[in-house]
């Protein structure tokens, strides 16, 4: 053959012919090997491909090399070549199939036309998908089909079935058609010829192209992931062509044809209902991306914000985003109500109202005023909530339960949506405590499960606004009743928070109750924190805490755990617990920081509030003492028992530094050093601390309590060394002798208390 094709003995036109003559010879052979031997393996394939490879490449010859043919017909034949491989990979196994494949989508790329046309581009794409599923098809058995004659079956492999050989191994070949028809329906739009003409055969094609890998291999044949693979392709192939010839009313139109092609098959095919979900959020992709909408100025309003004005097409994605919300909802609506499964119609429901209302006002927000668009949410609302109220009769099951509750949290969130258009700052705040109560209402009536945790999320919803939002920290003297606004701003939300926890209680939603519970809760300390701050600083603003102040904040927590601890004993709540051991930790915290550390008035050397006797330092120690000394007593309530004694030193402690502090107080008046400045303040801290430590010695003898006569004699031990230590040097005549006198004598008091009442057992 080489010394031929070298002298120039063969022609061209001869060298095609003979190279077809052989191809065919090959092929032939393969086919005649695997009739003849049963364990002939893959010598019939591989004589087969190379007459297949044998003859592509003769054809080709023909048109690139020695140009013997035009384009038109060496694409044919050449198309020819490789859809026969794939009917003959029936017969010979996935190799042939994957030549034939191959060749099938290179054949464009090898003969390109001079003026290609998408009308005879696309069916060539489509035939290729087509014969590749029927091969599948007819390769894949069912497992409760008979086997069929043996000539139209590969055989198996060792310890293999036929029905494996044949389907498992064979699922590549759907998926490679389908992305190869993607890749190059992609190449044209993108890459290639295309006009605005060929909206329609790509459109066509994209919509046989999902419709074939749903349904070409069967319901029973095939993967579900295939049909899925296909209606996701022909979607993106719909999208880009959206996106191509912007938004073209066309292109609108046979995408959304294939999204109502999807819902249609979701409601027949309830494995795949998340189908309508996907078409929904698609749909608002696609709609979101159009171009043309809303221009934004070059200036910024007063809120540091762009500003925009409508597009040219702001009146048409209005209509297609209001009406695409109409249709999915409604879709939604009566899914949750009719079908099986309704938890992912519930899902279709909820989440189209949502994002194509919110869509449509992010982006045109200017074509409706305010008002308008809070009527809009609250009709799609409404409309949600009267489907789950029509489902009632199904509540029963769990998953029709479900898609009721994905309808509220819809219904929830457009009415948010609706408040936050008709209200600002506090009112909003309000408002939303207001639906909080009106959805725990609905919760006894339409006995969805997720209606209560929908209420405790607007009410968390409330209580972060008031936490964190700009109403507790700028100062609006617009506001009624001014600075004192968190009477009604924090009171009104704290009142219907705990109505709401009682209605959700007695509808049997503890856990629910319990949250809204302890928001209320919440609410109700940090108003009179608030109030304090209006009070003592002068306004919620003021930067620079004062020791009145957190003296008033600590006491105002304590007080609150004292009164849970006292509901307690008699409405036993979670709420009421775990508040009052926040509360108790959180004050003692802020006790040693600030009581003790950083706002010590000995320390700041800042002048004391109030008199000699009522004065900061009375709010700061003593009052806290007291109060610890309350709860210290019923710590059981809490489970704390433990820590009773670790709450009576801490009291003990904040009632010594509380007479210490006003004795220097008494001495050196409002502003107070460390140090003390005369002798007789030396003096008076020993008498006092004498007179202290006798008053819990007769205080624990008197009881009984063996922790009380301890502390006194522990404060009495801290007198005697102050006496050795420090007034035998700084204090001098009579103050010394007084002094040692008075230590000597209470020493001996006290010996002669132990005898008689301790040691006798009085």
């Amino acid at each position: 053959v080489k010394y031929a094709y070298d002298n120039q003995l063969l022609s061209p036109s001869l060298q095609i012919v003979l190279g077809l003559l052989l191809g065919a010879v090959l092929v032939a052979a393969g086919e005649f090997v695997r009739r003849k031997s049963a364990d002939a393996g893959y010598v019939p394939a591989a004589l087969s491909a190379a007459g297949l490879v044998t003859a592509f490449g003769s054809i080709f010859a023909a048109y690139a090399l020695y140009e013997l043919i035009a384009p038109t017909p060496a694409f044919i034949g050449l198309a020819l070549v490789a859809v026969g491989a794939l009917a003959l990979s029936r017969l010979q196994g996935p190799l042939i199939a994957a030549l034939g494949l191959i060749g099938s989508y290179a054949t464009p790329a090898l003969i390109p036309s001079e003026n290609p046309s998408a009308w005879n581009f696309f069916p060539y794409l489509l035939v290729i998908l087509v014969a590749s599923l029927m091969v599948l098809r007819a390769s894949v058995r069912h497992p409760g089909e008979s086997r069929g004659p043996a000539s139209t079956w590969i055989p198996a492999s060792p310890g293999m079935t036929n029905f494996e050989e044949g389907g498992r191994s064979w699922w590549w070949l759907a998926y490679a058609a389908i992305a190869g028809s993607a890749v190059w329906a992609m190449l044209w739009m993108w890459n290639g010829p295309f006009e605005p003409a060929d909206t329609l055969p790509i459109g066509l094609f994209a919509h046989a192209l999902g419709l074939i890998a749903f349904f070409g291999l069967g319901r029973d044949r095939a993967p579900p992931a295939i049909g899925l693979t296909g209606l996701a392709v022909a979607a993106l192939l719909l999208m880009t062509l959206v996106d191509k010839t912007d938004h073209s009313g066309l292109s609108l139109l046979l995408f959304f044809a294939a999204m109502a092609i999807a819902v249609a098959i979701a409601w027949r095919r309830p494995s795949v209902s998340l189908l309508a979900v996907a078409a929904a959020i698609l749909s608002f992709l696609t709609l979101m991306l159009w171009s043309e909408v809303a221009v934004h100025a070059l200036a910024m309003d007063e809120r540091g914000l762009w500003s925009s004005v409508p597009g040219a097409e702001a009146q048409n994605f209005l209509n297609y985003m209001l009406g695409a919300a109409i249709a999915f909802t409604l879709a939604g609506c009566f899914g949750a109500l009719l079908q099986e499964r309704p938890r992912n119609w519930g899902i279709a429901g909820g989440v189209s109202a949502i994002l194509f209302v919110f869509g449509a006002w992010a982006r045109v927000n200017d074509l409706l005023d305010d008002s308008t668009w809070a009527l809009v949410g609250a009709i799609f609302a409404g409309l949600l909530l009267a489907a789950a109220w029509a489902g009632r009769g199904r509540h029963q099951d769990a998953e029709a339960n479900l898609a009721s509750g994905f309808l509220s949290i819809g219904a929830a969130l457009l009415l948010l949506f609706s408040l936050d258009r008709l209200f600002d700052g506090i009112c909003l705040t309000i408002a939303i405590a207001a639906l909080a109560l009106a959805f725990a209402v609905l919760a006894r009536w339409l006995l969805v499960t997720l209606q209560a945790p929908i209420t405790a999320a607007l009410g968390s919803l409330t209580a972060i606004r008031l936490f964190v939002s700009r109403e507790l920290w700028e100062e609006d003297r617009t506001l009624p009743w001014g600075q004192h606004w968190p009477l009604y701003g924090y009171g009104v939300p704290a009142i219907l928070l705990l109505i709401a926890s009682r209605v959700l209680k007695t509808a049997g939603y503890v856990r629910s109750a319990i949250t809204l519970e302890g928001l209320s809760l919440g609410l109700i300390i940090s108003l009179v924190a608030l109030e304090l701050r209006v009070l003592i600083s002068g306004g919620i603003t003021y930067e620079e805490p004062q020791f009145l102040e957190m003296s008033a904040h600590i006491l105002t927590w304590l007080g609150a755990a004292y009164g849970l601890m006292h509901r307690q004993q008699f409405f036993s709540s979670f709420i009421a617990v775990w508040g009052a051991r926040i509360l108790i930790a959180v004050s003692c915290v802020a006790i040693v920081l600030f009581s003790l550390i950083s706002l010590n008035p000995v320390l700041t050397e800042a002048p004391v509030a109030g008199n000699v006797v009522f004065n900061a330092l009375l709010l700061a120690y003593l009052a806290p003492a007291l109060l610890l000394g309350f709860i210290a007593r019923r710590l059981e309530v809490l489970n704390w028992q433990r820590l009773r004694p670790l709450a009576g030193l801490f009291a003990l402690v904040l009632t010594f530094v509380y007479l210490t502090l006003e004795t220097k107080r008494v001495f050196q008046g409002r502003g107070m050093v460390a140090w003390s400045t005369s002798i007789e303040e030396s003096y008076a801290y020993s008498a006092v601390w004498l007179a202290f430590a006798l008053a819990l010695l007769v205080t624990g003898l008197r009881l009984g309590r063996q922790s009380i006569r301890y502390a006194g004699l522990g404060v009495m031990v801290l007198v005697v060394l102050k006496v050795f230590l420090w007034d035998l040097s700084s204090l001098e005549g009579l103050y010394r002798i007084a002094s040692f006198i008075g230590l000597g004598l209470c020493l001996v008091g006290i010996g002669w208390l132990y005898q008689r009442f301790v040691q006798n057992g009085r």
